[in-house]
């Protein structure tokens, strides 16, 4: 039990490990999922409203010139730029003369009329997203006086196309991803200390019924078989305590048989034995007569043929415990069979000053085995000559009932009280005055009846009156015609 029990914390143990690793591999993809959705969602509500903000600059009338002027009303943090070719020299146009550094293939793919999204490093300001679009401008010539710095530009200039970038700051979505980053890595752990916790006390709750049966069973091997596994589920473990409450049933049913046995036989051949010793003691002790001799060799023997019966019976029902008695069954005709039966009775029947008569009207045939259905007709007809004074009757009669074919035997015997009727088929029982071990029996005859009714797939039934009689009915099912 103790090797059971170690079992028992090993599979616990591992059944926590693999569910705190399955449940960290869970986590972690969990989190990161959560990461990256969030990361993706953050990045592209940012490029909408670049794209959002590029298409409302685009929809001012003359933008650049305000731009170039610094009087463009930009958002917070908002990066404005055009970039153009002017003399086949690209040149910028920004508000507040902030430069973005962009990289010319982005700024030529603009202007070719081909928008997209880049992230660049400014310092100061760190990341920055920004959104390079085509713009064209509704008036291409601007004039000198136009720019913050005029000196710069000494001529009228045309900008027939330029690239409108839009930059705005990624500092805000870092910060974001950083706190859900902390968030996690101080989350995880501790869900995962709570899990463990957790873990260990799931797997305690699922293999207490397996403690349960184990405690069960180690209680059951120190004391008796009356025990039972008592665990309520109807999962697999519930099969299980079911499985072994009745593989547990059926030892304690051979163990009682065994001990049945024993107690039977013991109690049984105690009194022959006690007889036959006495008997040889008194015969030993001093000389006798031949007549005292024989007298004490009759009272061994009968006692000796007594004790062999008892044995026989005894070791018949112990094989049919234990399922190795062997039946023969053959097709027999009841009528025929009670008449062959008859004679012998009569013989005994006469001997006692007793009539027996018969009543086997009908041809009825049964599967069965010859040998222990002589045995059980011969010992209820047995029974009914030994309780049955001089000058009374016996009757057998065979009938049918639907698909069962039914031998009776009644007497006019001593009877059996009603309240003994329900134990009269019990190993060694016997009614009190009535079955005297005196009247020759031993208690096993009418247990041997029900044993052999019992394997030919009958019934067996009593009625009986106290001085008025018994009547047994033997029921057996009949050959089915094909």
């Amino acid at each position: 039990m103790n090797k059971i029990k170690n079992i028992i914390n090993s599979i616990k143990f591992r059944f926590t490990l693999w569910y705190l690793l399955v449940l960290s591999i869970l986590m972690i993809m969990l989190a990161s999922g959560v990461y990256v959705t969030l990361s993706q969602v953050l990045h592209h509500n940012l490029d909408e409203s670049l794209r959002r903000r590029a298409e409302q600059i685009s929809n001012f009338r003359d933008v650049i010139s305000i731009v170039a002027s610094g009087t463009f009303e930009e958002e917070v943090e908002e990066l404005i730029s055009f970039y153009f070719y002017s003399e086949k020299n690209l040149r910028q146009i920004s508000h507040k003369e902030i430069e973005i550094p962009v990289a010319q293939e982005i700024i030529d793919l603009a202007i070719s009329g081909i928008s997209s999204f880049s992230t660049i490093e400014r310092s100061p300001g760190g990341k920055f997203r920004l959104y390079a679009v085509c713009y064209t401008p509704d008036n291409p010539f601007i004039r000198p006086d136009r720019f913050r710095r005029s000196q710069d530009f000494q001529e009228k200039l045309e900008i027939r196309r330029a690239a409108l970038i839009v930059a705005r700051p990624v500092r805000d979505i870092e910060a974001t991803l950083k706190g859900l980053l902390q968030i996690l890595l101080i989350a995880i752990p501790l869900t995962l200390v709570c899990a463990g916790g957790g873990g260990v006390f799931l797997a305690g709750r699922a293999f207490k019924p397996v403690e349960q049966i184990t405690d069960t069973a180690r209680e059951i091997e120190e004391h008796d078989l009356s025990r039972r596994i008592t665990v309520e589920t109807k999962d697999e473990l519930g099969r299980l305590a079911d499985t072994l409450n009745q593989m547990i049933e059926r030892l304690e049913k051979a163990f009682n048989r065994q001990k049945q046995f024993t107690s039977d036989a013991s109690h049984e051949l105690r009194a022959p034995l006690a007889i036959i010793q006495a008997e040889s003691t008194l015969a030993l002790q001093k000389v006798r007569t031949p007549e005292a001799y024989q007298r004490s060799l009759e009272i061994i023997s009968q006692e000796s043929d007594h004790m062999s019966g008892v044995i026989n019976q005894l070791l018949t029902l112990a094989r049919a415990d234990a399922g190795k008695e062997q039946f023969t069954f053959e097709t027999i005709h009841l009528q025929t069979f009670i008449r062959d039966m008859y004679a012998d009775v009569e013989i005994l029947c006469r001997e006692k000053n007793l009539q027996l008569e018969a009543s086997l009207p009908d041809p009825l045939t049964v599967k069965g085995d010859k040998k222990s259905l002589k045995r059980l007709i011969y010992n209820i007809l047995s029974n009914a000559i030994r309780y049955t004074a001089p000058g009374g009757s016996i009757l057998i009669t065979l009938g049918r009932e639907d698909a069962t074919a039914v031998v009776s035997v009644s007497d006019t015997g001593i009877g059996i009280p009603s309240n003994e009727l329900p134990f009269i088929f019990e190993r060694f029982y016997r009614v009190d005055e009535a079955r005297s071990r005196s009247e020759g029996g031993s208690g096993l005859g009418l247990a041997m009846c029900q044993y052999i009714v019992d394997m030919h797939g009958g019934l067996i039934e009593v009625e009986s009156q106290t001085q008025k009689g018994s009547t047994f009915h033997i029921k057996l099912p009949l050959v089915t015609d094909r």
